[in-house]
């Protein structure tokens, strides 16, 4: 007699970071959900507000069950409403887990079911200066509740782990797994080209160091270099709008292409001389593992993160000092970075973060906590 078939864990996510225009933890949940919809442990239901982006589109024609409560959904109050209409669906599905990705849960959401959240990174509380006080505050209110009724926690990095249990204590006895964050092997093979230029990829804001980049920038062309400097991403600030615009008035050089879209980026990264990742708060860094799978120079600042991440392969500058000591180290490292990249290195740095293996922590995790 044939054996039953055994029956598939219930997973419920909250999907709104992927409802519309997919964020960073949009694409997070994607990439994990892409290689765990097809396993047969497991039947996934998506609770999001909007159900309008290609990412859930996909996965409902795939045959994955979407709840969508039909509005947009931002910060403030309507989080509440939201998370009201996630409890309703909750008491409908009933699922085995609920599986929290963008961290908070502001609300108790009563059930039989357990509680998984994923912490990217406790920046709210490390570096308020880039939030505001109003939201630092509401952030710890906000995860203490959540962690009351928090099972388990997926972390992106070791980093975010110990920063959290420094912050929160009560996060020490729950069970974890860090399980990073997936970067997809290229599709497409591109030639590799230097066309003179540094490259920037990524939110337009502080915490990226885009002001140290602009001002570096300058600097680096006061001392006789010559590389162009392209940026691409979402200008997420008024100041550094600004202080982009005054830049281009005063440098030659410099051309600012707002969002990129996916393949236009992957062009960029074939050409450039060298990427410039100036950060000065990072929970782990993906724009440095995907532009590592085309063998390119890399340069950032000195953050800790990078040494569990990347370890010791890429040109570091140092974040030490004064901003005028930050731009001097910033600049000369543009004019005497290591041109040679160590492409073994490399490789075995993108192998860490492959689909299949970083999903397979996470479908070991659920299954060992929930049976």
């Amino acid at each position: 007699m044939e054996a039953a078939k055994p029956v598939a864990m219930r997973v419920a996510v909250d999907a709104r970071t992927m409802g519309s225009r997919p964020s960073g933890v949009g694409m997070y949940l994607n990439d994990f959900l892409k290689e765990l919809v097809n396993d047969d442990a497991f039947e996934f239901i998506l609770i999001t507000d909007v159900a309008t982006s290609e990412y859930i589109k996909n996965f409902e024609k795939a045959g994955v069950e979407v709840h969508a409560l039909g509005e947009p959904i931002y910060r403030s109050a309507g989080v509440f409403k939201y998370f009201s209409y996630v409890k309703k669906v909750l008491d409908e599905v009933q699922p085995d887990i609920f599986w929290e990705v963008n961290t908070l849960i502001p609300v108790h959401l009563r059930g039989k079911f357990r509680t998984m959240i994923t912490i990217h990174d406790m920046f709210p509380l490390d570096y308020v200066e880039y939030f505001g006080k109003v939201y630092s505050c509401y952030f710890r209110w906000a995860l203490k509740k959540t962690l009351k009724n928090t099972d388990m926690i997926l972390y992106n990095s070791e980093q975010t782990k110990q920063t959290t249990q420094k912050h929160f204590k009560e996060a020490m006895h729950i069970p974890n797994a860090n399980a990073y964050i997936i970067a997809h092997p290229l599709r497409i093979k591109r030639e590799l080209t230097d066309e003179d230029y540094f490259l920037y990829i990524g939110n337009m804001e502080k915490r990226k160091g885009v002001d140290l980049l602009l001002k570096g920038y300058k600097r680096y062309r006061e001392k006789g270099g010559h590389k162009r400097l392209i940026l691409g991403g979402k200008m997420q600030e008024d100041d550094i709008q600004a202080l982009l615009d005054e830049t281009m008035r005063s440098v030659e050089g410099i051309e600012y292409l707002n969002y990129v879209q996916h393949e236009e980026k992957h062009r960029l990264y074939a050409a450039c001389s060298c990427f410039l990742f100036p950060s000065k708060a990072e929970g782990f860094g993906m724009p440095i593992i995907e532009i590592m799978k085309f063998h390119k120079p890399v340069l950032v600042g000195d953050l800790p993160i990078y040494d569990e991440i990347v370890g010791d392969c890429i040109n570091r500058f140092s974040l030490e000092g004064s901003e005028e000591e930050q731009i001097e180290h910033m600049s000369d490292a543009m004019l005497s970075y290591n041109k040679t990249v160590d492409e073994a290195a490399y490789d075995e740095v993108v192998s860490r973060y492959e689909p299949e293996r970083l999903a397979a922590i996470v479908k070991d995790f659920m299954l060992t906590k929930i049976r």
